[in-house]
């Protein structure tokens, strides 16, 4: 009589879970409660999460047995034999908005990762993963001024919702014992609306957009001792136009005619990118650094105040293990980082800050918790832009388990 491994059952629970949450993730992506996300691609998604959410967002230079990290494919090579990992992420976030004296405060929450990995053969790793891109949402009413009046006003409420996502699949190649290759072959696509309301008349654009899109990584591996060793790593990322589908429709609450149309759709690219990181590994201690490159030259407003800056990103970040790095480690990590906004309004833009902290600590059967923790704020604020800060939360398992043939008997 034939019987299958208990494990097996496991296992497929864990893909009935991925494809549960497939469309969870694809439909439930706005994580954004912010006026900036109004331009552009909206609120662009930093990529934290994980095991290392609290390591600043640095990530290109770290490889682990039990760590899908797709922001380096090359990583996965550094997965445990006849192993699956199974990664699952929530965030949630505190965003404060204040400008001229006046505060908007909100909490938003979302899914923030899910993949799945393992060795496929010898040197050929593989993992499948969906995260965000990008956000937008927004509620914003103003007053305008008609022009030829002595100081009428008319009420305008601005109002924006979507995301873009993104479900791909990684491959990783050990080359050699301390080079690995690795790409991220991904499909990109979401649908952005944006409305205006003044009286009982509405104009509301949605744009559905999409795109293929591959990036590349590449991580050596420096022995020093036995237990000790330093990783360097690389990405890169080429620009890719997105196709996009746009509607206008015209309406009113006064009448039951609607008007709809295609709309003229200005160029939209995903950025071109280059990174580095190094990190340092011992039993005990992790210390790492990136920096990162983001080309936005691509990109086209239909807003003349609107411009797109090219960003520079540093993230650095520490971790020590509290006890016995063999038996159900527990970790501690202190991040923080430096950016630019890619969205400049009349060539003005602030300069972003964060600083995170957060746990990691394995259960049973090499399961991993992991808590993290950051906070974000600007400084050099040009006069009449929004100050935004904001405090996420973000929880994070990963779990393994043992690959085995079904056994007949």
């Amino acid at each position: 009589m034939a019987r299958i491994n208990s494990k097996h059952i496991k296992m497929k629970r864990i893909f009935l879970s991925l494809t549960f949450c497939i469309p969870i993730l694809l439909t439930a992506q706005n994580t954004t409660n912010s006026p900036g996300s109004m331009f552009g691609l909206g609120e662009l998604s930093t990529g934290e999460g994980g095991q290392f959410a609290g390591f600043g967002g640095a990530g290109i230079a770290l490889q682990y047995a039990s760590f899908l990290n797709t922001a380096n494919p090359a990583s996965l090579t550094g997965l445990t034999e006849q192993r699956f990992v199974f990664d699952a992420g929530i965030m949630g976030a505190y965003k404060s908005y204040t400008q001229t004296g006046i505060s908007n405060n909100s909490i938003v929450g979302n899914l923030n990762n899910l993949s799945i990995g393992c060795r496929i053969i010898p040197r050929w790793y593989g993992a499948v993963f969906l995260a965000p891109v990008s956000s937008v949402g927004y509620a914003i009413t103003l007053d305008q001024e008609i022009e030829g009046t002595s100081g009428s006003t008319i009420s305008s409420f601005f109002e924006g919702a979507g995301y873009l996502s993104k479900i791909g699949l990684s491959n990783a190649f050990l080359i050699s014992k301390n080079l690995s290759l690795g790409i991220n072959l991904s499909y990109v696509t979401g649908t952005i609306t944006q409305s205006e309301t003044q009286g009982s008349a509405t104009i509301e654009e949605s744009s559905y957009k999409h795109a293929f899109h591959a990036d590349f990584g590449i991580q050596y591996k420096l022995p020093i001792t036995r237990d000790k060793y330093v990783m360097l790593g690389a990405t890169y990322g080429y620009s890719q136009h997105l196709t996009q589908d746009n509607e206008l429709t015209a309406s009113s609450s006064s009448s039951s005619e609607t008007i709809e149309k295609s709309q003229k759709s200005y160029n939209q690219y995903l950025p071109q990118f280059i990174g580095m990181g190094v990190s340092y590994n011992s039993l005990r201690w992790i210390a790492t650094a990136d920096y990162k490159y983001v080309d936005w030259s691509r990109m086209k407003s239909s807003q003349s105040i609107i411009s797109f800056a090219n960003q520079h990103q540093l993230a650095a970040g520490v971790a020590y293990t509290v006890n016995n790095p063999y038996k159900k480690p527990i970790k501690l990590l202190l991040g923080t980082g430096f950016s630019n906004p890619y969205i400049a309004i009349k060539k003005q833009k602030a300069q972003n800050y964060y600083i995170s902290t957060g746990t990691n600590f394995t259960t049973r059967n090499s399961n991993v918790v992991s808590i993290g923790l950051k906070y974000n704020d600007q400084f050099n604020i040009p006069a009449g832009l929004p100050r935004e800060k904001g405090l996420t939360l973000f929880f994070n398992i990963s779990f393994s388990e043992r690959t085995y043939r079904a056994k007949l008997q």
